[in-house]
């Protein structure tokens, strides 16, 4: 299927350039390398939906074919090319990915195309190239988050967190830049320190879904599952449709065991973004929790394959192979995780359980002192009980 995905990718290119100029209209014509003459593209708003519902389906490649011919015939159709991008992505054909996503730039600038085409870079290890298309997404929430993992991923988060504070103190009537500074003490594993700043958003501005939903996120962070359920609340009475608000709630209730509850707030969410891919974990995990590992396997590979930098994704995965004795391919999925971001503690205490399951003793010891030596304070803790009572064999994060 990928060699096809690629051969098409190639093929839709050329048609690009083939009718760069030409006018989008009902009946125009588009000549194919291969001289053949197709007749007829008008333009159809159900393109988008009916081929995102391919391709999640599973027919990826004939979508991007059908899709890369449509964005031929109509090379000013900016929301069909971003979809195109998002499937070569997805497949992991990043060239294509960035050349599509470029190509929509040059249609006018948009802040989530700029997200998007710094997750491609990143992906190409382009680092300087991915924080500049990052910063030019700003303030979108997501390049904001993509922005702190690059900064976690390349080891100069604690230089990051440093510079967002000095902004945020520069500023100190702006609710803006306390929820950038709750966000990124988040990241850095300060939990008193996000919630502090959580809170001045929310003085500064109480009329913001986004403070609140932050001071949620962190207490589901400390399992204060049921203290975090008021402040998710007063952010959906304000926002009733805030996809991370009501993805949070979903994870409170999961905490607390209500599984009626949050099937509820996930599935709201997921009908409002069903791409978001923190939803896609949390379901995953209600499947888990239900005893639906196949179906929570699926969610879990489509918020990898729509995010590849949601770790969780990640931990979850290798849990459920693990779980089932297949420790190899638990092995596979963590190092998976760990080409991602080779900084993430949690990766490194899951990859030495593994090896320890596997026989690989010394491997298992090196993973657990670098896992014990990394920022995430739950794997860390966790890994230096591993190494000073090595007879008892912990279980995998979750």
């Amino acid at each position: 299927m990928r060699s096809t995905m690629i051969a098409s990718a190639m093929f839709a290119l050329a048609l690009v350039f083939a009718v760069a100029a030409a006018p989008a209209q009902a009946g125009m014509v588009v000549q194919v390398p291969s001289g053949e003459t197709i007749y007829g593209f008008p333009s159809d708003p159900t393109i988008i939906a009916r081929e995102e519902r391919r391709a999640d389906s599973g027919d990826l490649a004939g979508a991007t074919a059908d899709l890369a011919l449509y964005v031929a015939a109509h090379p000013a159709e900016r929301g069909p090319m971003v979809l195109l991008g998002d499937f070569y992505y997805r497949a992991r054909a990043l060239k294509q990915a960035e050349q599509t996503y470029r190509a929509a730039l040059e249609l006018g600038s948009a802040r989530e195309i700029h997200n998007r085409l710094g997750g491609v870079l990143a992906l190409e290890q382009r680092y300087d190239d991915a924080i500049a298309e990052f910063r030019a997404s700003l303030p979108l929430p997501e390049g904001f988050v993509h922005l702190i993992a690059l900064h976690r991923m390349l080891g100069d988060l604690d230089v990051f967190v440093a510079q967002t504070a000095s902004v945020a103190n520069r500023h100190p009537s702006d609710a803006n830049y306390a929820v950038d500074l709750g966000l990124v003490y988040d990241a850095a594993g300060r939990a008193e320190d996000a919630l502090a700043a959580y809170r001045r958003a929310v003085d500064l501005d109480p009329n913001d879904p986004v403070g609140y939903d932050g001071i949620g996120s962190v207490l589901i962070s400390q399992e204060h599952y049921a203290e975090a359920l008021h402040p998710l609340q007063q952010a959906l009475s304000l926002q009733p449709a805030f996809v991370a608000a009501l993805n949070n709630l979903g994870d409170a209730y999961l905490g607390l065991k209500d599984m009626r509850s949050a099937r509820r707030y996930l599935e709201l969410a997921a009908a409002i973004d069903p791409r978001d891919a923190s939803v896609l974990v949390n379901l995953g995990v209600l499947e888990d929790l239900g005893g639906n590992r196949a179906v929570a396997l699926d969610h879990y590979r489509r918020a990898i394959a729509v995010d590849p930098f949601q770790l969780e994704a990640y931990y979850d995965t290798a849990a459920d192979y693990d779980a089932q004795g297949q420790h190899e391919l638990a092995e596979a999925v963590t190092l998976k995780g760990l080409a991602i971001d080779a900084r993430d503690g949690i990766l490194h205490f899951n990859l030495a359980v593994i090896e320890d399951e596997l026989g690989r003793h010394q491997n298992a010891l090196k993973e657990y002192r670098l896992a014990a030596a990394l920022g995430n304070p739950q794997a860390a803790r966790l890994a230096k009980l591993a190494l000073s009572q090595l007879e008892r064999t912990p279980t995998s994060v979750r």
